[in-house]
C-alpha cells in the first residue's frame, strides 16, 4: 500500500526530486552524499543503472521508503507509522494513513501533522488523488480515505533536551537546506552539555514546584559560554511533555516566545545613555515622580516601591532597578537609539516604532528568552558579538567536515571600557556588599553580573547573569499569561540562578575580568552606604555632604572634571528638573521631601526654596526597613 501510493505520487509528478529518480535519490543518501561535483554525478548515474538492473521498482521504492525522514526522528516507513500512528505493522495502516504518510517526504515539517493538521489533510488528499490517477484505488475508496480525521497518536518517546534538538534542528536547515537536514547521512556534534542539561532541568523542575502555590507553572533556562557562544543547557519549558493551560510543555518559551523582559531591558537603556549621551556610572538621574502622556491620558509612572529617592547615580538605579531614572534616559536618547543599541549587540529584533512610548526603556518591548542572552554576551565577552551557536560540527559520511562553528570569528560591537563597567555596575547586584537588599539572596560565592525583571501584573519575572565563562538566562511565568502571586525577581528565577550557577560554576577559577586600560577612578561625591547612591555624582565641592565619598569608575575621558557647587550649595540642593515640563512635579516633591515625607530613615533634605516646617511634632520617618527583597524588579 504504502509503496504504490508513493508510486502513484511519484509518477504523477507531485514531488520533486531536484532532477533526480528516486533511484539517484537512494545511492545519493545511501553511498554518495550530496556533495555537486561532476564526478559524483557520473558515479550516481552508474550507480542508479547498476541498482535498476538489481532490483526491481517496488525494491528500490521499499528501500528508499525506509530510509527517509518522514518528521518527528522518524527515519523509515515503520518507524513513521510507530510514531504517528503507534503501529509498527504496515498491513494494519488504513489508506487515509498510508497516503497521509506518502506524503511527508517531501517536507516533513510543512506536513506534520501533530503540528499542521490542515496542511498534512491536504496533502493526503493530494496522494489520494494520484493513487485515484495511477488506478491503485477507486474514486469510492478515495473519498473515504479523505474523510478520514487526522488522528495521529504520537508514540510515548523520550527525546534528550527536547526543545534543544528542535533548535538545532533548525540551525541544520539553516546551514544546509532542508532536504540536506532531513535526508540524514551526517553526523552533528552539538554544544550541548549533558551533565549542565541535566542539571539545568532538575533545578527548574525543583524551583517551580516550590513556587506553585504562587501560580507560577513555566519556567525557560539559557546557559552558554560568553566566549564562544556555545550553548551548553536549554530548557524550554518546566515538562515537554506536559500540556496545561499554564504550562504548555511543548512550546519554547526560550527561543520562540516573544515575552516582556522587564527591567532586564535597563541594560540596553542604560548603555544607550552611556554611548549617545556620555553617561557615566555617576551621571546624576532623578527619581522623582512627573506627569506623562505619551500620546495618552496624563499619568505618572512610579517605582515598583511607590518610593521617590530623589537625585541618585546610574549606578544606584540600575542596582535598585529603579523605573524613574530609566525613563529619564529614555526620554533623553529616544526609544530609537535604545533600540539600534539592541542591533548593534547583534538581535535584529524590528518593533512597530510607532507604537513604542518610554515604556520602552523599562521593558514594554517584547524579546525572546534567547536574544536577550544573545545581547547580554556582549557585556560579558568584554564588547565582542559572538553568534550563539548549538553545533559544533557537521560532517558528512565520508567524515569531511561540511560545516564547523567549534572557532567562532568574534567581532567588537562595543567598547571593551564600556563593557567592563556596565559589568561591575551590574556585579553590585549578586554582591551582599553591594545590594543589601538582593545580595544575599542571588550571591554565588564569588564576583557575578546579575540583572532581574518583573512585567506588569506579575506575569514575568526574569534573571539574567553571568561570570567571564557561563552566562545563564531564566524566566518564569504561565504559558496563559495569568498573574502568578507573592513573588519577586530575586526570589523566584533570581533564587534559581543562584542556585544553579553555584553549582555549574563551582569547579571554575572564581576569576573576574582584568581591568582594560583607559580605566580612571575618582571620588565623586555620593552617598557610600548600603542604601547608597545618594548625591550629585560630581566631584565633592564645598557644601558636599560629610561622608559621601565614593570611588567610582570611569572610561579615561569621561570622569567628571568640576565639583559640584552648583548642586549643593550654600542653602542646600538646587533643584533643576532635566526637562522644563517636569518642574512642577519635582517642585511638588522638594517639598515633600525636606519636610520628611522622602526620608525613608536614609537622608534629611535640604532644598534651597525650601523651608523644614516648624510645626510640632516633626514629621514621623519611617524607620529603615529590615533588609528584604520586597521590590519587584
Amino acid at each position: 500500500g504504502i509503496v504504490r501510493a508513493l508510486d502513484a505520487n511519484l509518477s504523477s509528478g507531485r514531488v520533486s526530486q531536484g532532477g533526480s529518480t528516486i533511484t539517484q535519490q537512494l545511492i545519493k543518501t545511501r553511498l554518495l552524499g550530496d556533495e555537486p561535483t561532476f564526478a559524483r554525478k557520473i558515479k550516481e548515474a552508474l550507480l542508479a543503472l547498476e541498482a535498476t538492473r538489481a532490483f526491481s521498482k517496488a525494491q528500490i521504492l521499499e528501500m528508499y521508503l525506509n530510509q527517509i525522514y518522514y518528521g518527528n526522528q522518524a527515519y523509515g516507513v515503520r518507524a513513521a507509522a510507530t510514531t504517528y500512528f503507534s503501529q509498527p505493522d504496515l498491513a494494519r495502516l488504513t489508506l487515509g494513513q498510508i497516503a497521509l504518510l506518502a506524503g511527508l517526504p517531501q517536507l516533513p515539517s510543512a506536513y506534520d501533522p501533530t503540528q499542521n493538521p490542515d496542511a498534512a489533510r491536504a496533502r493526503r488528499a493530494g496522494v489520494l488523488d494520484a493513487m485515484v490517477a495511477s488506478g491503485f484505488i477507486s474514486e469510492g475508496e478515495a473519498e473515504v480515505a479523505t474523510l478520514e480525521p487526522i488522528a495521529v497518536r504520537p508514540a510515548s518517546t523520550s527525546l534528550y533536551a527536547p526543545h534543544f534538538t528542535f533548535r538545532v534542528r533548525e540551525q541544520l536547515i539553516r546551514e544546509l537546506g532542508e532536504k540536506a537536514a532531513y535526508r540524514g547521512g551526517y553526523t552533528v556534534q552539538t554544544t550541548l552539555d549533558w551533565n549542565m542539561q541535566q542539571l539545568a532541568e532538575k533545578e527548574v523542575r525543583d524551583h517551580v514546584d516550590l513556587l506553585k502555590d504562587g501560580n507560577v507553572h513555566n519556567a525557560a533556562l539559557v546557559t552558554l559560554d560568553p566566549t564562544t557562544g556555545e550553548v551548553l543547557a536549554y530548557v524550554g519549558s518546566y515538562d515537554y511533555y506536559g500540556n496545561t493551560p499554564q504550562m504548555r510543555g511543548d512550546y519554547d518559551h526560550a527561543g520562540i516566545a516573544y515575552r516582556q523582559p522587564g527591567s532586564t531591558f535597563k541594560l540596553f537603556t542604560y548603555l544607550t545613555g552611556m554611548l549617545k549621551a556620555g553617561m557615566t556610572a555617576s551621571t546624576r538621574l532623578y527619581d522623582i515622580e512627573w506627569s506623562m502622556t505619551d500620546g495618552g491620558p496624563a499619568y505618572h509612572p512610579r517605582d515598583a516601591t511607590r518610593e521617590q529617592h530623589g537625585p541618585v547615580t546610574m549606578r544606584q538605579a540600575l542596582r535598585e532597578s529603579l523605573n524613574l531614572p530609566a525613563l529619564q534616559v529614555t526620554r533623553t536618547v529616544g526609544v530609537d537609539a535604545i533600540i539600534d543599541t539592541v542591533h548593534q549587540l547583534g538581535i535584529e529584533r524590528q518593533w512597530d516604532r510607532e507604537r513604542l512610548g518610554l515604556a520602552f526603556g523599562l521593558g514594554a518591548g517584547e524579546m525572546r528568552l534567547v536574544d536577550m542572552a544573545s545581547a547580554y554576551q556582549v557585556v560579558a565577552n568584554m564588547g565582542v558579538r559572538i553568534e550563539p551557536t548549538m553545533i559544533l560540527k557537521v560532517t558528512d559520511r565520508d567524515g569531511k567536515v561540511v560545516r564547523d562553528f567549534s572557532k567562532p570569528d568574534g567581532r567588537r560591537v562595543l567598547d571593551a571600557r564600556v563593557a567592563w563597567i556596565m559589568a561591575d555596575m551590574l556585579k553590585d547586584n549578586a554582591d551582599p556588599d553591594g545590594s543589601f537588599v538582593f545580595g544575599p539572596w542571588t550571591s554565588i560565592g564569588r564576583p557575578a553580573a546579575l540583572k532581574t525583571g518583573t512585567t506588569d501584573q506579575l506575569q514575568d519575572v526574569l534573571a539574567i547573569g553571568f561570570t567571564p565563562t557561563r552566562l545563564t538566562a531564566i524566566w518564569m511565568g504561565n504559558s496563559d499569561n495569568s498573574e502568578m502571586r507573592g513573588i519577586t525577581s530575586a526570589m523566584g528565577p533570581g533564587v534559581l540562578w543562584r542556585d544553579y550557577m553555584r553549582t555549574v560554576v563551582g569547579a571554575l577559577p572564581p576569576d573576574w575580568y582584568p581591568r582594560p586600560k583607559g580605566i580612571v577612578d575618582r571620588v565623586v561625591c555620593v552617598n557610600p552606604s548600603l542604601f547608597g547612591g545618594n548625591g550629585s555624582g560630581e566631584l565633592p565641592g564645598p557644601y558636599c555632604p560629610a561622608g559621601f565619598r565614593f570611588s567610582e569608575k570611569y572610561v579615561e575621558g569621561s570622569e567628571p572634571r568640576a565639583d559640584d557647587r552648583a548642586f549643593y550649595t550654600s542653602c542646600g540642593i538646587q533643584l533643576r528638573a532635566p526637562f522644563a515640563d517636569w518642574q512642577a512635579d519635582y517642585t511638588r516633591w522638594a517639598a515633600g521631601a525636606v519636610a520628611g515625607a522622602y526620608g525613608y530613615g536614609r537622608f534629611s533634605w535640604t532644598i534651597c526654596g525650601f523651608a523644614k516646617p516648624t510645626a510640632s511634632p516633626s514629621p514621623t520617618v519611617r524607620p529603615t526597613p529590615t533588609p528584604r527583597p520586597t521590590r519587584r524588579r
